[in-house]
Parts: structure tokens; C-alpha cells; sequence
């Protein structure tokens, strides 16, 4: 049986996935057959797996720092439009991945993503932040995001200099995933620092609303101080200065 859209299923996380169950989330399939054994899918590919049926498999979303590499704790959004800010502490909402979880009592099976999976070098060569790409538009309001299917919700609040961002980035690797009643997937609220053309961005302990739950966190094998260190970049901030005749 299939077990309908993504947010009806989102807003049931963690999931119990028993046999002869189906679960659909973007492009992730996680599927157990009648005799118990599960197999998870995405588009890179598939994990199988012989479970009796009397155990338990379950998934949950985690975030996006776990599919094809875990070389970086950071996410980092492209916006569609660049965005000016002025540092005022208003907040802004954007759209970032997560991955999916599957696992057998305490033993991780696989972790699938949802959407395409890409990373990208933030700065140059030498002094440059690798991190988990996504493209995605950047909106006043929450209400004027897309569909988010794949894609959890990013609320940051910028303070500092007046700036045009490219984009934003993050480190998930401590970050608590939260979930409301309608299914909605939500970051803890980005604090972004903008001084004189550095860019800091640091994840808070706050979910962006309120009637939330948070879900499980995934540990990760990173060091611990690239697990706390926070997002930094640089933009070209290049300032008109009128001259009067």
C-alpha cells in the first residue's frame, strides 16, 4: 500500500515502516516486503536488505550532510536572486535539503536523499567551504515559498552591514530537524552577521515557529571543532561615493 503524500507523511515522522508498507518522499523510496526484508532507493542508487518481520525498521529526515559524502557539516543555498539586506535583523525564508534515515533497531541501514545531491566550493581554492548545494528562490514570508517537497524550510535572520548575498550557508551537523502538524520540515533559525563584506552565519537552538516538534539528530564522524565551527564567506561590497561638484 502506498502511504500517500510527503507532507502527510513528513508531518508522521519518525516512521515505522512495517511490511508491505511503501513510503514515497521526492525521489527517495523506502519499500518492505511482506516477509519483512526492506530496500531504500534513490537515484544514486539502492540498499537492500534480509530483515525478519517481526523487527522494527524505521526512517526519519536528518540533514542534508550524509548522502555520497561526508566530508562537510555545511549546506549552502543559492538563491535564484541575489538578495539585498541591511542588516536590520529581519527574516528572510529560503529552501534547503534534508536526507533520509533508515535503520534497523540502532544499526543505520542506509541514509537516501529526496533530491539530486551537489556540492560546491564557497570562495577559492585555498580558503574556500565545500559544501551540500541547492538552488532555491529567497522570500519575505514564509507563506511565498514554493512547494517544498524534498526540501526543508530555512528561516535567517541577518544584522550587521548593509550587503547583496549570493546566497546563505549553514552547518547542519548539530542541527535539530522540526516538524509541524501539516508536515512542513523546518532548520533551526540562522543567525547572519554581515560585517564589511564577511559573512557569518551561525544555527541556532530555535525552531523559526512555534507548534513544532523536533525529531531525532543523526551523529556524524566529523571532528569537533568543523561539527561547531559556523558558516563564513565573503561578498564584494563595493560602496558609491557621490562627489558633490
Amino acid at each position: 500500500m502506498s502511504e500517500g503524500s510527503d507532507n502527510v507523511l513528513l508531518a508522521r515522522a519518525p516512521w515505522m515502516i512495517s511490511p508491505g508498507i511503501e513510503f514515497r518522499v521526492g525521489e527517495a523510496v523506502i519499500k518492505r516486503e511482506l516477509d519483512g526484508d526492506v530496500e531504500a532507493c534513490d537515484r544514486y542508487g539502492c540498499a537492500r536488505a534480509r530483515v525478519t518481520p517481526e523487527l522494527e525498521v524505521r526512517g526519519h529526515p536528518i540533514p542534508a550532510v550524509y548522502r555520497l559524502f561526508e566530508g562537510t557539516p555545511y549546506i549552502y543555498v543559492e538563491f535564484e536572486d541575489r538578495l539585498y539586506v541591511e542588516g536590520d535583523g529581519r527574516v528572510y525564508w529560503t529552501l534547503a535539503p534534508y536526507d533520509i534515515e533508515v535503520y534497523v533497531g540502532d544499526v543505520v541501514l542506509v541514509r537516501i536523499s529526496p533530491v539530486r545531491v551537489k556540492f560546491t566550493l564557497v570562495g577559492d581554492v585555498v580558503e574556500g567551504v565545500l559544501a551540500r548545494h541547492y538552488k532555491a528562490p529567497v522570500v519575505y514570508r514564509r507563506d511565498d515559498l514554493p512547494d517544498p517537497t524534498g526540501t526543508a524550510v530555512v528561516a535567517f535572520r541577518v544584522k550587521g552591514d548593509p550587503a547583496i548575498l549570493p546566497g546563505i550557508g549553514f552547518n547542519a551537523a548539530e542541527a535539530t530537524l522540526y516538524v509541524d502538524e501539516a508536515g512542513f520540515l523546518y532548520y533551526p533559525v540562522v543567525e547572519v552577521e554581515s560585517n564589511d563584506g564577511v559573512i557569518t552565519a551561525k544555527v541556532s537552538d530555535r525552531p523559526p515557529v512555534d507548534g513544532v516538534k523536533p525529531l531525532v539528530r543523526a551523529r556524524r564522524r566529523l571532528i569537533t571543532l568543523q561539527q561547531a565551527a559556523p558558516f563564513m564567506m565573503t561578498v564584494d561590497v563595493v560602496r558609491r561615493r557621490l562627489v558633490t561638484p
